[in-house]
């Protein structure tokens, strides 16, 4: 997807390719409704925080952002606080009231672990909010490890302590196709044709940025609707918190 992005921003006026990211519109919206119930004053750890999109919504807490800062070589980290594993953080234990982990676990060859270790730092009453993908092609290589099913992420989420308070898909049949017409545009016009290629078609990849980006893929997600199930998803987003040290019970 960040390859998509890359080639679109350079085509599409400002702003638009935030409007119509289908892939990651659904986990900005989850995490801003989220940080609405944030206090002022908490202490919130972005965990695999990359660019650190998501410090805008936490203007009124402490915001910690921390990443091992080897996923996009493209990237921007210099807006981390700590350049760190998450199986291995540099924290006091218990001193965290909030935790945000998006897009992470397929990218940490010991997830289970890592989970284990936010809880660590997390308080009593702490909330994570997490997601992670199922229907999302190799990416971020060679730190690619995993995809997840709700039963999947519940079974590792509850044996690292956390109480899964929720967990749904984001979005369904339709959503996902229409972000899968987002890459055959990528596929129809690689970035590694040669010049005189790119000039040659330029008109028709015009064509194709409306036809597949702007106008399809955006129709074909107005229909998800229709798949109540929503097995074939992009991935799932989870609400969990950790209860008191003494009551938690974890799953073996």
């Amino acid at each position: 997807m960040e390859r998509l992005r890359r080639v679109l921003q350079k085509m599409l006026p400002q702003g638009w390719w935030d409007r119509i990211d289908l892939e990651n519109a659904s986990i900005r919206d989850y995490v801003r409704d989220a940080a609405r119930h944030v206090k002022k004053g908490d202490r919130i750890l972005d965990a695999g925080a990359g660019q650190c999109p998501y410090r805008q919504y936490f203007c009124d807490a402490t915001y910690v952002a921390v990443d091992f800062a080897d996923g996009e070589h493209s990237w921007d980290y210099s807006n981390l606080d700590a350049i760190t594993r998450l199986e291995n953080l540099p924290f006091a234990s218990k001193v965290f009231d909030g935790i945000v982990c998006t897009q992470v676990l397929e990218h940490l060859p010991e997830p289970e672990q890592a989970l284990k270790e936010l809880y660590r730092v997390a308080r009593p009453g702490c909330r994570l909010i997490l997601t992670a993908p199922l229907g999302f092609g190799e990416h971020q290589a060679p730190h690619d490890y995993f995809r997840f099913t709700r039963y999947g992420l519940t079974r590792l989420l509850n044996k690292s302590g956390w109480t899964v308070d929720e967990i749904k898909p984001r979005g369904g049949y339709f959503r996902y196709m229409a972000v899968m017409l987002m890459w055959m545009y990528i596929y129809l016009f690689p970035e590694s044709r040669p010049t005189w290629l790119k000039w040659l078609w330029a008109p028709l990849q015009c064509l194709a940025a409306l036809f597949f980006i702007v106008i399809g893929a955006p129709m074909i997600s107005a229909l998800d609707f229709l798949d109540r199930e929503k097995v074939i998803t992009l991935g799932f987003a989870a609400s969990c918190v950790k209860q008191s040290d003494d009551d938690t019970e974890c799953i073996q």
